[in-house]
């Protein structure tokens, strides 16, 4: 089940880091998660299975785009299609709000991700050196189309 999260508490926080920390070995600190949501700056989507958040998309808005800060799946649910449901609800909430353009980063040895950013339409437009600690990231964008 999705939930999408735009209040949050300490403790709600604090599971949101911890899923980050497990996923990607780095995470914001909790107390800027619970700050950040609830001044309306992110949004999580948090999937949930048996009461255990086990897959989440986080974005940032910003004046006219909205940036993806994460999608990660633990391992022990990959392969179920929860990230592409989580893409799916972004999607969703982008086509009817007023931001014009979805940003993200993406490792380059990460295919299945990119192959999921296609799958959606979002284009590559370039690539940013070192972003990570041992590799470059490649840059995908999805903007709206206006008749």
């Amino acid at each position: 089940m999705i939930k999408k999260i735009e209040r949050s508490t300490i403790e709600l926080a604090d599971k949101l880091a911890k899923l980050e920390k497990i996923l990607f070995e780095t995470a914001w600190d909790s107390v800027v998660i619970n700050n950040k949501i609830n001044n309306g700056e992110f949004v999580y989507w948090v999937f949930e299975q048996d009461n255990q958040i086990v897959g989440y998309l986080a974005i940032q808005k910003t004046f006219f785009d909205i940036h993806i800060l994460g999608i990660g799946v633990l391992e022990s649910h990959r392969n179920n299609s929860i990230a592409k449901k989580l893409t799916q609800e972004l999607i969703s909430y982008f086509e009817v709000s007023d931001f014009n353009k979805i940003l993200l980063e993406v490792r380059q040895s990460n295919d299945i991700a990119m192959s999921l950013y296609k799958s959606f339409g979002f284009k590559q437009y370039g690539i940013r050196k070192n972003y990570y600690v041992n590799e470059d990231a490649n840059l995908f964008h999805l903007e709206k189309i206006y008749a």
